[in-house]
């Protein structure tokens, strides 16, 4: 009996040594994620919230210019929200479109995307609102405005602008010059928290 418990002691010690390696070396290799580490982590939209507005759901994608628009098929897409930025960052790339605050602005500030880092004090994650955090400029704010451009074209996607304290009336702000007034609407935005 005693015998046959050294055997199978013997028998659990060799099973559980690692293979051979294949250039000869004893170890258990490394777990690999394809195609790269990225791949583990969340996709999402950004999505205007609540839902009861009237561009609810419409998420945050790439319009003329660079601007930033509410449309029915946005960004899905690994997001970066490091260095106080939101930035769209392709699988196992570096980010690639930083969502930036226009600076001339004072009152609407136009929103855009750009390859180059300018705003760096965006406070987001996944499953979070994008706050724009406070500056000498303006206050933490998480409202946005989205607004459709004069248009003839009825399907023109929603413009989005970052709401900062004003007394200016929107249709007297010169940042909204060339957009309907009538059809702005406060949203915020959030960051899905992906499958």
């Amino acid at each position: 009996m005693y015998a046959f418990s050294i055997l199978a002691s013997l028998l659990a010690t060799v099973s559980a040594s690692p293979a051979p390696m294949p250039d000869g070396t004893s170890g258990v290799p490394a777990p690999t994620n394809w195609p790269c580490a990225d791949s583990l982590r969340p996709h999402a939209h950004i999505i205007a919230t609540p839902s009861t507005t009237q561009v609810g759901g419409l998420q945050a994608a790439y319009g003329e210019g660079g601007r930033a628009i509410l449309t029915t098929n946005g960004y899905y897409s690994l997001w970066d929200f490091s260095n106080g930025g939101v930035a769209l960052q392709p699988d196992c790339k570096p980010p690639y479109l930083w969502l930036n605050i226009d600076t001339v602005a004072t009152e609407y500030r136009p929103v855009f995307w750009n390859k180059t880092q300018i705003t760096t004090n965006w406070s987001s994650g996944y499953g979070s609102d994008i706050v724009a955090k406070g500056t000498k400029l303006y206050n933490t704010t998480s409202t946005f405005i989205a607004c459709k451009a004069i248009s003839a074209v009825k399907s023109t996607p929603w413009y989005l602008f970052l709401l900062t304290p004003t007394t200016v009336p929107l249709a007297s702000a010169p940042s909204l010059k060339g957009f309907d007034t009538s059809t702005c609407v406060k949203t915020r935005l959030t960051v899905e928290l992906g499958p």
